[in-house]
């Protein structure tokens, strides 16, 4: 059988690792203190990459200080408290963050994993259902939708293929959803 329940541990960090995933990785070692805000937020994606949660979120205090109208800040803050395993706060932060800019698909998104990682695969996928419907061209949100179609105990394989075809529609030169869309269709060939 195709490893369902191996997909949503790695699929949910995935999900998690992606508002860092493209930043480069350096050494740990101590840093000047920044002169500007680019600077700040630079340092803030280092510390974020060499998981020095801490003092990230100590560079996101101050500079929130002097723009605290900063989205990238406030979701990286948001995102920082969900891999320390901080989920309260991290709901909290994905919350505000949803409230005041409901435009903007990624905490909806992030949201989404905590709850699904917490098992209220229910919220999750209304939390996603709203992302794709704000934004139809989010192919993530499709992508996790399928992968909450194979959890639980009726795990719905139409449904999910629906969401993977859907997101490789959105972003086709994402090799790994074609991968996995490749395999599933296999599983589903050969279990049919």
């Amino acid at each position: 059988m195709f490893k369902l329940k191996k997909l949503l541990p790695y699929t949910m960090a995935a999900i998690l690792l992606s508002a860092t995933a493209s930043l480069p990785a350096v050494a740990a070692f101590e840093y000047d203190e920044p002169r500007t805000e680019n600077e700040r937020i630079e340092l803030i994606d280092r510390l974020i990459v060499e998981n020095q949660w801490r003092d990230a979120l100590k560079h996101i205090a101050q500079a929130l200080k002097h723009n605290p109208q900063n989205v990238q800040l406030k979701f990286k803050r948001a995102v920082i408290y969900s891999r320390m395993g901080d989920n309260p706060t991290a709901k909290r932060y994905f919350n505000e963050l949803i409230r005041s800019y409901p435009e903007i698909v990624e905490p909806y998104n992030n949201l989404a994993a905590i709850y699904a990682s917490e098992g209220n695969l229910v919220k999750a996928r209304e939390l996603l259902l709203q992302a794709v419907t704000i934004n139809p061209n989010f192919s993530m949100g499709y992508e996790n939708l399928g992968d909450l179609a194979l959890q639980g105990k009726n795990p719905d394989t139409a449904r999910a293929l629906q969401y993977y075809e859907k997101a490789a529609s959105l972003a086709p030169d994402n090799k790994v959803l074609a991968r996995k869309l490749k395999a599933f269709k296999k599983y589903l060939d050969q279990n049919s």
